[in-house]
């Protein structure tokens, strides 16, 4: 299973899922769902836009989980 950290990243930078949607351009829904761990998927072009505007690796955003 993968985890994804996003809710922890925004909270340790202090930022807001509405901030990060505004600044890249991710629907707020699409960040709702990564927030509260309910997406089944995810575009590669949205990991890019917010490990770079959170200024993180892939490896920090997502957590491979044993079942």
């Amino acid at each position: 299973m993968i985890r994804i950290r996003l809710k922890l990243l925004l909270n340790n930078a202090g930022v807001s899922q509405a901030e990060l949607a505004k600044a890249t351009g991710i629907r707020p829904s699409t960040i709702c769902n990564l927030y509260n761990q309910n997406a089944n998927f995810i575009k590669l072009e949205n990991i890019y836009k917010i490990c770079s505007f959170l200024n993180c690796r892939i490896e920090e955003l997502f957590e491979m989980q044993d079942d």
